[in-house]
């Protein structure tokens, strides 16, 4: 189980840093959300590097899963971004949604490892209060009068 934990985390990661290290490639080089972005990275792998430290899984398990977070804190230390960062947006550079793309991203990680906790949860509540318009009854499936 601690095993497929850390390589769900580690997959999130993965999507994560291909969009960062495609942002970087274009307006978002130069935004603070992207350097952000790359700093909350770096700490999430070492947390999930200690985590790792301090699980009894099996050796070899182990070292695959060290080596993967060694490959993407490597890969996000690679991320290049501006010395001189500002919010692009504000610049008026950055026309791109309403939010900090580059600062979304992270949310991908959350989207990969927990997707199914928050739509579950969702769903189980709309069913719960599906009310008959006709008699004010509560039903998991309303009924037909």
């Amino acid at each position: 189980m601690a095993t497929t934990y850390f390589k769900n985390q580690l997959r999130g990661y993965d999507v994560v840093l291909a969009t960062l290290q495609a942002f970087s490639k274009d307006i978002c080089r130069r935004c603070i959300g992207l350097s952000g972005a790359q700093t909350k990275v770096i700490k999430g792998l070492k947390k999930l590097r200690m985590d790792l430290d301090k699980t009894s899984i099996l050796e070899n398990d182990k070292k695959e899963i060290m080596v993967h977070i060694d490959t993407c804190e490597n890969t996000a230390n690679a991320i290049e971004t501006e010395e001189e960062c500002e919010c692009q947006k504000t610049a008026g550079n950055c026309k791109i949604g309403p939010g900090c793309l580059a600062l979304g991203a992270l949310e991908l990680v959350k989207e990969i490892t927990e997707p199914l906790l928050k739509t579950e949860k969702e769903e189980i509540s709309k069913v719960a209060k599906l009310v008959c318009e006709k008699c004010g009854a509560e039903e998991a499936v309303p009924v037909v009068h």
